[in-house]
């Protein structure tokens, strides 16, 4: 009975949801995985003609980057490892979930992630 319930536990910590968020005051639209994918890549800094910031979330880095690119962490500071020596782009900032609220409610074009939601306007879902 035990093991069920551990079993029962991990999987849905497993299968949370992860938000993509911005300020409640963002003009931003819901966005899609490719514009995502794109934008935590560096290789695109417009979404909807509008300039925003990503922020990388410390606690949901990993399942994040699987689940949008496909990659594994190790794969990605890969990439970036390139980008940084071709000089053409570097890699979002990245903050623990408290910082990235209390940025989000001050800027209105910051985007972040996390599995708890947190206050702002939710315009993506990663299941």
């Amino acid at each position: 009975m035990k093991q069920l319930l551990l079993w029962i536990t991990l999987s849905s910590l497993t299968f949370a949801k992860i938000t993509i968020i911005t300020s409640a005051n963002s003009p931003l639209k819901p966005v899609t995985k490719q514009e995502l994918a794109d934008l935590y890549l560096g290789k695109i800094s417009k979404i909807q003609g509008l300039t925003v910031t990503p922020i990388d979330n410390i606690e949901n880095y990993k399942e994040f980057y699987m689940k949008i690119t496909g990659k594994t962490p190790k794969e990605i500071k890969a990439y970036w490892m390139r980008e940084l020596y071709k000089g053409d782009r570097t890699p979002p900032k990245k903050m623990s979930t408290k910082n990235i609220k209390a940025l989000i409610e001050k800027n209105h074009l910051v985007i972040s992630y996390a599995k708890n939601p947190l206050t702002g306007k939710l315009i993506f879902t990663l299941k």
